[in-house]
């Protein structure tokens, strides 16, 4: 992230025109015009392309963002939060957390400040998980998709049927509390369960507060997104209830286990990676994973978890062989169609990615 002379923020441009799109398949520069409180220690910020370009997302799609840090560069993907039906700039809701990455964008980008994105990228929400009505369960910084798929709907104008269940430690931690009473107004179908975890009398939620909140959950599309564990408790909740694998869908970005790189010895066998739209390709060990390859050849791909959890970096393979070892990020219908992830896939042939 690069830090410049501010931008005058205070003289807005009201022109409305068609505009070029933002690309979401490189890099492209994002100008932070503004930034507010959401709760203790969570932070909003409103990001539009440095080159005037429409900024176009799904509901529930990121963004990757570059930060620069002491140490190095890193890449952090972020869940847009704004509402898809607005396409001048995009919001993204950041949780101060220990670590490098967050801190950094909390103190450094201000009114004015450039950051790197590439995207948006990614299938949650309900474009990936069609439905008529919908169980959006999150905990923490985890209801950022879930305010993106609410304000769409609010913004569209669709009678959306939707229970959203929102955990954090207390209620003054609830992210956008007062814009969801706003969204809840808006959207007559909609019903909104605080559920604080440290306060007096409150307990963590589990499958039988599940249950009591959402008796219909096994006729309901289920979205998800939180910590781990707690993923993992309503994933197994949803599949005890009824709910069929493909009207259940989870969003995680969990950095804390890639998959880890082998050092390739001096006979490991080397594939050729290629893009087939831009052209580009890269060379790959047999041993090493087809991301860890990217990275290291200084090509974009948006990933997160790098474990085969999140399925964010989910790719088509026009032509290839590889192996792969997933931990859920990823459905046996859509490999059998010739998708895989590329955090954890490598390469037994040459390869052709639809990227």
């Amino acid at each position: 992230m690069t830090v410049v002379q501010p931008v005058d923020v205070a003289t807005p441009n009201w022109s409305v025109q068609r505009r070029r799109r933002f690309p979401s398949d490189r890099w492209g520069t994002l100008i932070c015009r503004a930034v507010w409180d959401e709760a203790p220690d969570v932070r909003s910020f409103l990001l539009t392309p440095a080159d005037d370009s429409r900024i176009e997302h799904e509901p529930g799609q990121f963004l990757t963002v570059r930060i620069d840090t002491p140490d190095a560069a890193l890449e952090r993907c972020y869940t847009i939060a704004s509402s898809a039906a607005r396409d001048s700039g995009v919001e993204i809701t950041v949780k101060r957390q220990a670590g490098p990455g967050a801190a950094q964008l909390h103190d450094m980008l201000v009114p004015g400040a450039r950051i790197e994105a590439f995207g948006p990228s990614g299938r949650f929400g309900p474009t990936a998980w069609p439905g008529s009505r919908y169980a959006l369960i999150a905990a923490g910084s985890g209801v950022t998709p879930m305010l993106s798929i609410l304000r769409t709907a609010a913004d569209k104008g669709i009678d959306l049927d939707a229970v959203l269940i929102q955990v954090a430690p207390t209620r003054a931690a609830m992210i956008a509390a007062d814009d969801l009473r706003a969204l809840a107004r808006r959207l007559p179908r909609l019903v909104v369960h605080h559920l604080p975890t440290r306060e007096v009398g409150a307990a963590r939620p589990d499958a039988d507060i599940l249950a009591r909140l959402l008796p219909d959950i096994a006729d309901r599309t289920v979205l998800c997104c939180g910590p781990q564990p707690f993923m993992e408790m309503v994933r197994e909740t949803a599949r005890r209830a009824g709910v069929p694998p493909d009207a259940y869908g989870e969003e995680s970005f969990d950095f804390s286990s890639p998959q880890p790189e082998i050092t390739p010895a001096a006979d490991t066998i080397t594939r050729q990676i290629t893009y087939a739209r831009s052209g580009r390709s890269f060379a790959c060990a047999e041993t090493s994973t087809i991301l860890g390859a990217a990275r290291a050849a200084g090509l974009p791909m948006p990933s997160s978890c790098a474990r085969g959890m999140c399925g964010t970096c989910k790719t088509f393979k026009h032509s290839g062989e590889v192996t792969l070892a997933h931990e859920g990020g990823i459905r046996q219908r859509e490999i059998d169609r010739g998708f895989i992830l590329p955090c954890v896939s490598r390469p037994l042939t040459d390869i052709v990615l639809d990227c």
